[in-house]
């Protein structure tokens, strides 16, 4: 099986010269972002980012959960969203979810993390779960989570379950890092599937609501947030915006890349597809106008993408 050698980063490596490390055969790192709804670290995230990327890694973030609730849940999303917007990540954006000292039940904890990771796709980032072997069997229902990719910890000689990222060391020496650092390995290339979610333009324009305008169609129109558009225009009441009305808006129009699509064959599901192509169950059920996702057929041509 082919195996692609990556890591993963805080602010506790420090300095890092990115290109050492790629030359020591690294082809991608998450660097953490975010912790639950503020972290004092996020310049470290934000600095790092495009130093990676200029060294020709692949470069995705990862946000450690504190939830135990789906209302707390969105709000760390949403804070972790607004985080990520301006920087131009080329692998998954990652729930770090590992811990429950609040003591959820596991149906709570898992809905909370569902909701996470539907906001991650929302955004137009490809939705991973990062948590340990024995955390994900035993504090949440795997079977409510397949559709995810996932990336597991274990520190072991074997994972003994399948993943698409293994967590083998938290040990690890590479060149270019004076710290310890975490070692992962890639069981496939997610540079074929993942959304990329360039940059946005970060210079300022004008919009002019329309009819059936929402802040939240807005925000998703120029790649930004509610949240962002409500603090930039410092409006009261975001289900108040009124026809006419013109709004300052950093960031660029949305534009939907190029299409894909897949000819099913024996054995292929929807949730599959989802898990190959990096979309959603509803984006798949909605662009195909599929009434039962559990009924495709050999020979039938999906929307993936």
């Amino acid at each position: 099986m082919t195996t692609i050698k990556g890591i993963d980063v805080s602010h506790w490596q420090g300095v890092i010269n990115w290109n050492k490390v790629a030359k020591d055969g690294v082809k991608f790192v998450f660097i953490k972002a975010t912790e639950g709804t503020s972290y004092s670290k996020l310049s470290y995230f934000k600095e790092n980012v495009p130093k990676a990327l200029s060294a020709g890694l692949k470069v995705g973030a990862y946000h450690y959960a504190k939830f135990a609730t789906v209302a707390e849940a969105k709000a760390e999303a949403a804070y972790f969203i607004d985080s990520i917007i301006s920087i131009g990540l080329n692998y998954p954006a990652v729930l770090d979810l590992e811990e429950n000292k609040k003591k959820a039940k596991k149906k709570t904890l898992t809905d909370a993390a569902i909701a996470f990771l539907e906001a991650i796709e929302d955004a137009g980032h490809t939705a991973m779960l990062y948590t340990g072997k024995c955390f994900l069997e035993n504090a949440l229902d795997e079977s409510r989570l397949k559709k995810y990719t996932l990336w597991i910890a274990r520190y072991n000689s074997t994972l003994g379950r399948s993943a698409d990222i293994w967590q083998h060391s938290d040990s690890g020496k590479i060149n270019g890092i004076s710290t310890k650092v975490d070692l992962n390995v890639a069981y496939r290339d997610f540079t074929e599937t993942e959304n990329t979610v360039s940059p946005p333009n970060t210079s300022t324009t004008t919009y002019t609501v329309k009819k059936g305008d929402t802040l939240s169609l807005i925000a998703k129109k120029y790649k930004t947030t509610v949240k962002a558009l409500v603090s930039f225009n410092g409006i009261k009441d975001p289900d108040k915006i009124n026809i006419g009305l013109k709004l300052k808006v950093t960031g660029s129009v949305s534009t939907n890349s190029t299409k894909k699509y897949h000819t099913v064959k024996s054995g292929d599901t929807v949730s599959a597809l989802v898990k190959k192509y990096g979309s959603s169950t509803a984006q798949i059920k909605n662009w195909n106008s599929l009434k039962n996702i559990d009924k495709i057929y050999v020979g039938q041509k999906l929307r993936v993408k």
